[in-house]
C-alpha cells in the first residue's frame, strides 16, 4: 500500500449534513471575520461549521450587480460602498473589481471592510494592474447585515468598479435555497465561442452536476479586434443589468485572462455580453457550488493568514514543473493559487493541474498567458487529489517563463478540519488474516456473517472501541444514516492516494481513503473505511474487482465521489458482497460485469446525473443504482435504493446473459422504472425472484415499479411486492 497516513476520528453520518464538520482549525488558516478582513482576495471566506449551535459556513450567489459606477481615484484616494440586500447571517460579500485607465507602472486597489483603510488591508490588494491595461479580480471582504459597508483605495490614478456576485453567509442564522458548497474538478476547457459586436451570446456550461448553483470559472480572450469588457451573468438575467457588470476586459493583440464565481441559469446556462469588437472566448470550468440541501459533500475556501508565497519558479517551453504545498490540510479538496508569471520572449499560455502530471484537458486550460510586455496575474482554485494531493504541476506551452506562485487558502472538503497535516511516515495498515475462512469467497455460500469479521485492529488503543454497528437481518429494519456507513467513534487512518490490495485475506480497517481501490486477490475485506476518490478524467470506480480469481467484502463504510464526475462509479467487477454501506453521489452505485455479487442492508442513494455527460455523447446520463451486465447469483437484499435517474435496478445482459438474481425485501424507488428489463437478443431472464419488496411512487413513469417484456414477465417470480399504502405492485409490460 502507498501513500501517506494521518489520524481522523469519524462521526456519526447523516443524510443533510453527512460529515459534521468541526470546530478546530489548522494553524495556518483563518475561520474568524476579523482575521479574513486581513486578506481580502478569495473567492469565499470559509466558516468551519461543527454541531448544530456552530455556525454554518455556505456561499451563496446572486446574479451579478453593478454597486459601484466607475468612479475615478487620485493616489490614496478612497470611495465607501454600501452594499444592498445584505442578507442575516453574512460573513462576507464576493465581488467583482475591476480597475482601468491607469497610468503607473503597477497600481494595486485593495478592497477592506468597513469605512475604514488598514495597513493589513493595503499589504494585501486585491488587484495588482499595469499601466493602460484594465483588469479584473475576484474579492472577498468581510461584510454583516449591521455592517454592510466597504472601502476601495487605489494606489495611484485609477477608475474603479465593483460588482456584487454573492455573499458569504452562516447558515444557521437564516438559510436559503442557494446556500451552497464547492465541489472541485480537473480544470478542463469546456467551450469556445467567438462574441461579435455589442450584444449577448447565451452558452450552457456542459456537465453542472444536480443542484449547482454557480460555476467557478476561467475566461481567456484572444484575437480581439478593439479594446472591449465583457460581462458574465446568468441566462434570465435581464441583458440591461448584465451589460452594466464586467469580467474580462479584451485588448487588441493580447491573450487577457480573468476568474469568477457566477450564479448559472436554468440548465446551466449562462450569458456573455460584449460591449464592441469581435473576441475568441474560451471557457475552462474549476468546479461547482452545490446546493447543500442536494449534496453535503463539497467544502468551503478558508484563507491563509496571509498569503504563502512559494518562490519563484522557470516552467520550460513545452514542460512542465511540481510545486510541492506545505502544510496541506488534512481534508483539503482544492488550493486557492495566485500565480504572477513575467520574462516570457513570446506569448505563452501557463496551466495549472493537480498532482505531479497534468491531465490533457488540464494541460488545454489556461490559468494565464504571460507575454513579453507585461506581468500577466490571476488567481483561481486547483483541487487536490491523487497519491500527491500536496503538489500541483504548472505548464508552459510556447516559451519558458518566470512563475512566482502565492497559496492563498484551502477548500477544506467534508470533515472540515480535524487534523494537522497529513505525517510523511507510511502507516501500514493491510495486513493478511489469520483465518481465511472468515472471509468471503466468490461463492455466496461462502459469505462470512458479521461476528465472524475479524476485531478492528488499526484504531489507536487511546481511542475508546466505537459502538458495533446494528447487525439486524437484511430487511427488518430500513437501511438510512443511523445503521449504515463507517460506525460512530471510529478513529481513521488517513491513506493519501489510490491502494491496490494484493495480499490474499487481506483486511483494510478505519481507513479514509483519498484515492481509488483495486482489489487483486481473494477473500480481501474493507470494513469501517471512507473511499472518496478524487478528481479524475476516466472513467474509474471507487472499488474496482475485475482481477480472476479476487473477490472483496464491504461493510460498515461509505463510499462517495468527493470531486463528483461524470466518470466515477461506486463498485464495479464481480465477486463482491458489501454489507451495511452507504454509497452516494456517482454514477452508477453498483456496476456489476459478473456474477457472485450480495448486496445487502445498506443505503444507496443521490446518484449524479448530468444532463450533458460526456460518457454518453452529451446527453443526459444512464444513472442506475444497479446496473447488472453479466452474471448469474445475485442477491439484492434488505437496501434502501433511491435517486437514481435511470432505473433503481436495472438488468441490460450487455456483457453476457444474467440469471438467478434475488431481488428481496428492499425499500426501492426512483428510475423511469424503477425494475427495468432489457434483454438485448440474448433472451429471457431466468431464475430471477422479485419478493417482498416495498416501493415508492416517484417513478419518472407513473407507476412503474417493474417493467419487463413479456418473454420475461412469463418467467419470473414476483410476490408479495408493494407500494407504501400497502396496495399490490404489478410488472408493467416493456414489449
Amino acid at each position: 500500500m502507498r501513500g501517506r497516513h494521518s489520524e481522523t476520528q469519524h462521526p456519526p453520518t447523516h443524510r443533510a449534513a453527512r460529515r459534521p464538520r468541526a470546530a478546530a482549525p489548522t494553524r495556518r488558516l483563518v475561520t474568524t471575520v476579523a482575521s479574513a478582513a486581513a486578506l481580502a482576495v478569495a473567492l469565499v471566506v470559509a466558516i468551519i461549521a461543527p454541531a448544530e449551535s456552530a455556525p454554518i459556513g455556505v456561499y451563496r450567489p446572486v446574479a451579478p450587480d453593478r454597486v459601484l459606477s466607475g468612479t475615478t481615484l487620485a493616489a490614496g484616494g478612497t470611495v465607501t460602498v454600501t452594499l444592498p440586500a445584505v442578507p442575516a447571517g453574512a460573513t462576507s460579500a464576493t465581488l467583482q473589481v475591476t480597475a482601468a485607465r491607469t497610468t503607473a507602472a503597477t497600481t494595486r486597489v485593495s478592497v477592506c471592510p468597513g469605512t475604514a483603510v488598514t495597513d493589513a488591508c493595503t499589504a494585501a490588494p486585491a488587484l495588482v494592474v499595469t499601466a493602460e491595461e484594465p483588469a479584473s479580480a475576484t474579492v472577498s471582504v468581510p461584510v454583516s447585515a449591521a455592517h454592510p459597508t466597504v472601502t476601495l483605495q487605489a494606489s495611484a490614478d485609477t477608475r474603479v468598479f465593483a460588482d456584487l456576485h454573492g455573499f458569504g453567509v452562516d447558515a444557521s442564522k437564516g438559510s436559503a435555497a442557494e446556500d451552497s458548497l464547492y465541489v472541485p474538478v480537473d480544470p478542463h476547457r469546456v467551450l469556445e465561442t467567438t462574441v461579435s459586436g455589442r450584444g449577448t451570446t447565451t452558452v450552457a456550461v456542459p456537465e453542472a452536476p444536480k443542484g449547482a448553483t454557480a460555476v467557478a470559472l476561467r475566461l481567456t480572450s484572444t484575437a480581439s479586434t478593439e479594446t472591449s469588457y465583457v460581462a458574465v451573468c446568468p441566462q434570465g438575467q435581464t441583458a440591461a443589468t448584465c451589460a452594466a457588470t464586467s469580467v474580462l476586459n479584451p485588448i487588441p493583440e493580447r491573450a487577457r485572462q480573468a476568474s469568477l464565481v457566477v450564479r448559472l441559469g436554468a440548465g446551466g446556462t449562462l450569458q456573455l455580453f460584449n460591449q464592441q469588437g469581435d473576441h475568441t472566448v474560451a471557457v475552462d470550468v474549476d468546479g461547482w457550488y452545490v446546493a447543500r440541501t442536494v449534496s453535503s459533500t463539497g467544502g468551503n475556501l478558508q484563507t491563509l493568514e496571509e498569503p504563502d508565497t512559494l518562490g519563484a519558479t522557470v516552467v520550460r517551453s513545452g514542460a512542465s514543473t511540481s510545486l510541492r504545498l506545505d502544510d496541506v490540510p488534512a481534508n483539503a479538496t482544492a488550493v486557492q493559487v495566485r500565480l504572477t508569471a513575467k520574462g516570457a520572449w513570446r506569448p505563452t499560455s501557463v496551466s495549472a493541474c493537480p498532482g505531479t502530471a497534468a491531465s490533457d484537458e488540464c494541460r488545454e486550460t489556461s490559468f494565464l498567458v504571460a507575454s513579453p510586455d507585461a506581468p500577466a496575474r490571476n488567481q483561481a482554485l486547483v483541487p487536490l487529489g491523487g497519491s500527491a494531493r500536496d503538489t500541483i504541476t504548472l505548464t508552459s506551452t510556447d516559451a519558458s517563463v518566470r512563475v512566482t506562485p502565492e497559496v492563498v487558502g484551502y477548500v477544506v472538503g467534508p470533515g472540515g478540519v480535524t487534523v494537522p497535516p497529513p505525517t510523511r511516515t507510511p502507516t501500514p495498515t493491510v495486513t493478511p488474516t489469520p483465518t481465511p475462512t472468515a472471509t468471503p469467497t466468490p461463492t455466496p455460500t461462502a459469505t462470512p456473517t458479521a461476528t465472524a469479521t475479524p476485531k478492528p485492529t488499526a484504531a489507536p488503543t487511546a481511542t475508546p472501541t466505537p459502538k458495533p454497528q446494528t447487525t439486524a437481518a437484511p430487511g427488518s429494519a430500513k437501511p438510512g444514516a443511523s445503521n449504515t456507513g463507517v460506525p460512530a467513534g471510529t478513529r481513521l487512518t488517513v491513506h493519501e492516494g489510490d491502494l491496490t490490495v494484493t495480499t490474499p485475506g487481506a483486511v483494510v480497517d478505519s481507513l479514509d481513503i483519498r484515492g481509488f481501490v483495486k482489489i487483486a486477490a481473494p477473500n480481501v475485506t474493507i470494513k469501517n473505511s471512507i473511499i472518496r476518490g478524487y478528481a479524475t478524467t476516466i472513467q474509474r470506480a471507487l472499488v474496482t474487482n475485475n482481477t480472476s480469481g479476487a473477490s472483496v467484502l464491504i461493510q460498515d463504510s461509505e463510499l462517495y465521489a468527493q470531486a463528483p464526475s461524470a466518470h466515477i462509479d461506486g463498485v464495479r467487477g464481480s465477486n463482491i458482497t458489501v454489507r451495511r454501506s452507504n454509497i452516494h453521489d456517482v454514477i452508477d452505485v453498483f456496476h456489476l460485469t459478473g456474477g457472485n455479487v450480495t448486496i445487502e442492508s445498506s443505503w444507496l442513494h443521490d446518484n449524479l446525473h448530468y444532463e450533458k455527460d460526456p460518457l454518453q455523447n452529451n446527453t443526459p446520463s444512464h444513472d442506475d443504482t444497479v446496473q447488472i451486465q453479466a452474471g448469474s447469483n445475485i442477491t439484492i437484499v434488505g437496501n434502501t435504493i433511491e435517486d437514481a435517474t435511470n432505473s433503481g435496478i436495472q438488468f441490460t445482459q450487455d456483457q453476457g446473459v444474467v440469471s438467478n438474481v434475488t431481488i428481496s425485501k428492499n425499500w426501492a424507488g426512483g428510475g423511469g422504472c424503477t425494475v427495468n428489463f432489457a434483454e438485448k437478443g440474448k433472451g429471457a431472464f431466468q431464475g430471477v425472484v422479485i419478493t417482498d419488496n416495498v416501493f415508492t411512487r416517484d417513478q419518472r413513469v407513473a407507476n412503474c415499479a417493474i417493467i419487463a417484456p413479456s418473454s420475461t414477465t412469463k418467467v419470473l417470480t414476483v410476490a408479495r411486492n408493494t407500494w407504501t399504502d400497502g396496495s399490490p405492485v404489478s410488472v408493467s409490460r416493456g414489449d
